[in-house]
């Protein structure tokens, strides 16, 4: 197949979707919402856009990026999915090696448009990002600057509650220690503390507690919860384990390191587009908290923190905590930042018991908050993306030291790291 690419067919599939706006699901056409149904029965947390007389679904399988594209009629027009860097064209390969050298691999995406096949290949060096199309064969056939990310003056820095920010004298990321964790926990996803040296793990796919012990940098017992499911985060009060799925969903797990340890589920009232990600335990009211990474279109321009107070077990259903997202903190978008409720993607959630403040982690953007009780940003950090890559587990050891689990990616090694300081 020769690579030759239409200015047309250009346009549609380098940078940003060549669809804008949000359209609630009573307005996408029934043929595309039928077509969808038949090729991706099991999508959730479908995100649409449209323009023109295209409609494009976004949403993840298995943790990865898919988007695909339909006329009106329903008739599928192109078909994007994130892949793993080695199952891009060998040639590519060697083209990406010899010419991008001191680049990394941010993202990777097979697009396939009627006969035609392309890749996408964002890459990374500091602050410099590239996106390149790539033809079927491995040709290298057009690099354009990616959407740059917020710029900052480097280094480490916080930002106070005022929105100004203050230099940090430790470097981004310096941490006191670190623990490459191995291959089956490469998409931690989160993490508590069980007792001193002991963390109770979770991956995105697999229904199992990993118990990671600090002390022999081993995992030292699995325990099976569940089957196959998107799980999100998890806390540990007592012998009882709290696992989140990203519907809002969750697992309780009773006498979870005990012979006979009994799981049952609690349903979600969140809506879909929410997709939940931080769970924390509120040891002060006895109660979960668990925050959205997603979006609920009623709460406007806020997002919205939910408890399940653990002596109904039932999740209420406003939220019991608001995060507006037009503070300063938050100013300032990234080619991440897709829509303007991305600007706060939260990826975990914590509370610091001595201290009474929420932390909230947020993997997408590289950020650290704490919020006082009212949602109102007291402090930001930005994290340092080469030591954590996609950081997605925040806990607290009994002495206040905090620690945090980033994904390996594609590739990777996944860590935990124990930070130098609270915020």
């Amino acid at each position: 197949m020769k690579d030759k690419i239409h200015t047309l067919l250009l346009a549609g599939i380098i940078g940003t979707s060549a669809c804008s706006g949000s359209w609630r699901e009573k307005e996408i056409p029934e043929a595309v919402e039928a077509r969808i149904a038949q090729l991706y029965p099991t999508a959730k947390q479908v995100n649409w856009e449209s323009g023109q007389e295209n409609y494009e679904a976004r949403f993840q399988v298995r943790g990865r990026e898919r988007s695909v594209l339909f006329a009106a009629e329903g008739r599928l027009l192109q078909y994007s999915e994130e892949i793993q860097e080695q199952y891009l064209p060998r040639l590519a390969l060697e083209n990406l090696r010899d010419q991008y050298g001191n680049f990394e691999i941010e993202e990777a995406h097979r697009v396939q448009h009627q006969n035609s096949t392309y890749y996408k290949v964002e890459l990374e060096q500091g602050k410099q990002e590239l996106l390149l199309l790539v033809g079927s064969h491995g040709k290298i056939l057009s690099q354009q600057p990616a959407v740059p990310a917020q710029s900052t003056r480097g280094g480490d820095y916080f930002i106070d509650a005022t929105g100004q920010r203050e230099e940090n004298e430790r470097p981004a990321g310096l941490a006191k220690s670190s623990w490459e964790l191995p291959s089956e926990l490469r998409e931690v996803s989160g993490i508590s503390f069980v007792r001193e040296n002991l963390l109770a793990c979770v991956q995105d796919e697999k229904g199992i507690i990993f118990l990671y012990d600090l002390a022999k940098e081993t995992v030292t017992r699995r325990i099976s919860f569940a089957g196959p499911g998107d799980y999100e985060g998890i806390a540990v009060v007592g012998h009882t384990a709290y696992l989140l799925r990203s519907d809002g969903a969750i697992y309780e797990v009773t006498d979870f390191m005990g012979s006979k340890s009994q799981t049952t589920m609690h349903p979600s009232v969140l809506v879909s587009t929410q997709n939940t990600e931080g769970l924390a335990y509120d040891r002060k009211q006895n109660r979960l908290l668990v925050a959205a990474k997603g979006y609920d279109e009623s709460l406007g321009n806020y997002k919205g923190i939910y408890a399940i107070p653990l002596n109904t077990k039932k999740m209420q259903a406003e939220p019991v905590m608001t995060i507006s997202l037009a503070q300063q903190q938050l100013k300032g978008r990234s080619k991440k930042q897709k829509k303007a409720y991305d600007i706060l993607q939260p990826s975990s959630l914590e509370m610091n018991d001595d201290t009474g403040e929420m932390y909230v982690l947020d993997a997408v953007n590289h950020r650290l908050y704490t919020l006082d009780q009212q949602g109102r940003i007291q402090k930001a950090k930005l994290l340092d993306k080469k030591q954590l890559r996609q950081p997605e587990g925040l806990a607290f050891s009994d002495t206040g030291d905090m620690y945090v689990s980033s994904e390996g990616g594609k590739t990777g090694k996944a860590l935990i790291l124990k930070l130098p300081e609270s915020m």
